[in-house]
């Protein structure tokens, strides 16, 4: 009988480590211990996730599939609408400007934003247009957020409360493609782990386009999943899974690509039943057409600067963090052959004082809930694996193994913010992995929470080894 929530034992033994693991760093290292505030979020963020979705699992398994959407979409805007408001003032006392700590992105953003605006004013559009030139990749986000100011006025909170927004439809989408997938419980599991992940949450208060890029991807995803698995192709979800697909350019090109490729090789691969095979060429005929637009813009310029640079990407950012202002000399040992194995772990939380990392000190509960989960995700992709489904979520898989194996190649591998487009799949997979839970395989838990305890510890030694 499949689990259809996650059982206290869980979210107790976890809570249990993290505390352990707390107080183990500040006596370990306890002239470099983590600062009461850091502690006080990290703690928070832990235990309103576990907590939540141990109560809200049980609690919401019963209801009818409308009210159970109701109540994802309404508490997830709830949750990210007080993160907004709260995150305003608390960045504004903090940092004396509604921006997080080194905010350098998000203050570009704003200011190519404002920017914009100004030009869109005295009709100059086409100065914008020659300072993009041909470098699309990361237009997206500054050219969304000045058509933004222009309407609504240069007030960093609209865009935020439309993060909220975005955030909710998120969660509801994970729910639909873990349902589709894997059922009604396992997808009812994984919309409120999205809801609650903290994650997902801080960047709804963040001026940067993680939000946005992830609701684009998570749309993506759910519609060529239902391309697949659907009995006829529907003219306007094609169209549309080009037009989002199109825009994901703008945003990570990296990321759009491994998209596509992924459902390529989904439309190929996927098992008979789940996708016919007549249905199939009418999809690889519009991918095709995609490719051929593609290749026929200065957008596969920037696919074939990132593919020419790629053996040399990781090594000259490693370097790169072991030289730079506050570096760890032992970044240069970094390598993809180190970062592969830790992937669907990572990243690992900071649980002594840096510095100059006051964001990862502050979401180290948020990186140690996802150092939990993947438990779950082990267990889930095992279990595909035993019952011979593998080929029955093949998309979902491809999404998980492609931008993996690009993040491991490159020098943000176990940074959170590049791994955050793909926490929507690593939470439906932990999600089934939940529903395969059982006496036999829930012995396995405790060894693992020991495991995550020495990589912990272990990676907290190295970042203050390496600035010594």
């Amino acid at each position: 009988m499949l689990l259809t929530y996650l059982p206290k034992f869980f979210a107790q033994k976890s809570l249990a480590t993290f505390l352990g693991i707390m107080i183990l760093t500040s006596v370990v290292f306890f002239g470099r211990a983590l600062p009461v505030l850091w502690t006080l979020f990290g703690f928070l963020e832990v235990v309103l996730f576990l907590v939540f979705l141990s109560k809200l699992t049980k609690k919401w398994g019963d209801s009818s599939p409308q009210a159970y959407q109701k109540k994802l979409f309404w508490t997830s805007f709830v949750i990210r609408f007080v993160w907004v408001v709260f995150s305003y003032f608390f960045y504004t006392i903090m940092t004396g400007e509604p921006f997080e700590f080194e905010a350098g992105d998000s203050r570009g953003y704003h200011e190519e934003g404002v920017w914009l605006v100004s030009l869109l004013q005295n009709g100059k559009f086409d100065v914008y247009l020659a300072y993009i030139g041909t470098n699309y990749s990361d237009m997206g986000y500054p050219f969304y957020l000045g058509l933004l100011y222009y309407v609504f006025g240069e007030n960093v909170l609209v865009p935020r409360l439309i993060k909220a927004v975005l955030g909710s439809l998120t969660c509801l989408l994970v729910y639909k493609i873990g349902r589709n997938n894997f059922g009604e419980s396992t997808g009812r599991i994984a919309g409120i782990m999205a809801m609650l992940v903290p994650n997902l949450v801080y960047y709804c208060g963040l001026h940067v386009k993680e939000t946005e890029m992830v609701f684009l991807m998570v749309s993506f995803v759910y519609l060529a999943d239902k391309l697949i698995r659907g009995r006829k192709v529907n003219l306007r979800d094609m169209i549309l899974l080009l037009l989002l697909g199109a825009s994901l350019f703008f945003f990570r090109t990296v990321l759009a690509a491994c998209l596509i490729g992924s459902v390529g090789l989904a439309v190929v691969l996927t098992s008979r039943r789940v996708s016919a095979i007549n249905k199939r060429g009418n999809i690889i005929l519009v991918l095709l057409l995609g490719a051929f637009w593609i290749a026929s813009t200065p957008l596969i310029n920037n696919i074939n600067e990132y593919l020419d640079a790629s053996d040399k990407n990781l090594t000259s950012q490693m370097d790169n963090f072991a030289t730079r202002d506050g570096a760890n000399k032992l970044a240069r040992y970094g390598s993809r052959s180190v970062f592969l194995p830790f992937m669907l772990m990572a990243p690992f939380p900071t649980l002594v004082y840096i510095a100059d990392q006051p964001n990862a000190m502050m979401l180290a509960g948020a990186y140690f809930t996802r150092n939990v989960y993947a438990f779950f995700i082990f267990i889930g992709l095992f279990a595909l694996y035993k019952q011979k489904q593998l080929r029955e979520h093949i998309l979902l898989l491809s999404v998980l193994a492609s931008y993996l194996f690009v993040l491991a190649s490159s020098g943000f591998a176990l940074s959170e913010r590049f791994h955050l487009p793909l926490v929507p799949v690593l939470l439906i997979f932990a999600s089934f992995g939940v529903s395969q839970m059982n006496m036999k395989n829930k012995k396995y838990f405790i060894p693992y929470l020991v495991l995550v305890s020495v990589i912990i510890i272990g990676w907290n030694w190295f970042k203050l080894a390496g600035r010594s």
